[in-house]
């Protein structure tokens, strides 16, 4: 059977965005009820696309960001709106379970090509300072790297060691 693992945004990234709205939502009634009629206009002009932006990039896209491993041993991957790709787990020549990727040394510096690296999320692809490419989608620093021969992979899903236990009945992995 099919196994998915989502990677969505940390809980307290929206909470802070909803506490940030619901500020919002008040400067505008209070502009409003205070007779300063302009000043709530353009915080509802200004302020709303901008909550319903962020909404969108720190709720809506990692929702919908997963890792499937199939049966048949392959991955495929889906973060929304900068990737899609998959790959056959039989063709990694090595796995090694990163417990903190920023102290790491081939991880812990990369550079952002297409993606998303916001408090904490990141997905899409990155280069090391060696020049090689890492398609990582995470939501922690614990990542679970998979190289194969033409690209490097990271990945940190919520539930890790399920995860992890999945990519196992596939892979040798080292800790």
């Amino acid at each position: 059977m099919n196994k998915i693992f989502r990677v969505p945004m940390k809980a307290w990234v929206v909470g802070l965005l909803l506490i940030f709205a619901i500020m919002v939502m008040a400067a505008t009634v209070w502009s409003f009820r205070s007779g300063i009629f302009w000043t709530g206009v353009c915080i509802v002009a200004v302020g709303f696309p901008f909550i319903g932006l962020y909404w969108w990039m720190l709720y809506v896209n990692p929702s919908k960001t997963k890792i499937e491993i199939r049966e048949n041993g392959e991955l495929r991957v889906t973060a929304p709106p900068f990737l899609t790709a998959k790959m056959d787990l039989g063709t990694v020549e090595s796995a090694r379970v990163v417990p903190n990727m920023d102290k790491d040394p081939i991880l812990g510096s990369l550079s952002r090509e297409r993606s998303m690296d916001y408090l904490g999320f990141k997905s899409g692809m990155f280069s090391t300072n060696s020049g090689t490419s890492v398609l990582l989608v995470s939501r922690s620093t614990k990542v679970l790297e998979l190289r194969t021969d033409k690209l490097t992979y990271a990945f940190g899903p919520k539930e890790f060691d399920e995860f992890l236990a999945a990519v196992r009945e596939h892979v040798a992995v080292t800790e």
